[in-house]
């Protein structure tokens, strides 16, 4: 039976190059090679995780898919021993923002090798932003909704060029706000999110009565993102 992806996943395996070899860091269900395998978009994938069951279930997956010979699974934390691998793409989804930085930080070979990486961070995704925003240059982001959840995506390759963030490019991504127009709508739902969560912040620094100088400016940033969309329909 052929493996359908939607949202989340869909999103991520959009960025994948065709003709890629892939790895797939905390695989789980290795849905995604699965289906990169099965519709012709990669050559190859290694399917990894840290934890046993995980793995077997993806195992157990791609028997019954019949790619045994053309996804590897590896037991490993993040991304060691995958060197040995000829990787051109990396994907490293579902996790935090901070796990996916130290799992980068402790690959030196990504740099080297300079592969194509896919992160979908759950949550610290300016702590992400920050780390890479010392040697990654980020090639593109995009947007999934899924459940209701609005989810981050960031594909980008190491090249050692600094770029320092702003405070609202640490909340939106500069890739998102120079291109805002190319998908105003999830832009917009974006910024409305973390415009709430700003108003709760600065709501609560006033009930308690703490300054609340530094969060009403970037409030005040965030929403002039949204001056220049075009209307809602």
């Amino acid at each position: 039976m052929k493996t359908v992806l939607r949202g989340r996943l869909a999103a991520v395996a959009s960025l994948v190059r065709d003709g890629a070899y892939l790895a797939d860091i905390g695989t789980d269900h290795a849905y995604l090679p699965i289906y990169l395998v099965q519709t012709g978009r990669i050559k190859g994938a290694v399917a990894s995780d840290i934890r046993s069951g995980p793995l077997a279930r993806a195992q157990k997956n791609i028997l019954a898919a019949g790619l045994a010979e053309q996804i590897h699974t590896v037991l490993t934390d993040g991304l060691s021993g995958l060197d040995r691998y000829p990787l051109t793409d990396i994907v490293i989804a579902g996790m935090g923002g901070m796990e996916i930085a130290a799992i980068l930080e402790a690959a030196p070979f990504v740099k080297r090798a300079c592969p194509r990486l896919i992160l979908q961070p759950m949550q610290h995704i300016p702590e992400l932003r920050d780390y890479l925003s010392g040697g990654w240059n980020t090639e593109k982001e995009t947007q999934a909704i899924e459940g209701g959840k609005l989810y981050q995506i960031l594909c980008v390759t190491y090249d050692g060029i600094s770029r320092p963030i702003t405070e609202t490019e640490r909340l939106l991504g500069r890739y998102n706000i120079e291109h805002k127009k190319e998908s105003p709508a999830l832009f917009r739902i974006l910024c409305e999110r973390h415009l709430a969560v700003l108003d709760e912040k600065i709501a609560g620094l006033e009930k308690g009565g703490l300054g609340a100088a530094k969060p009403k400016e970037l409030r005040r940033d965030v929403a002039a993102q949204l001056e220049d969309l075009p209307p809602q329909t």
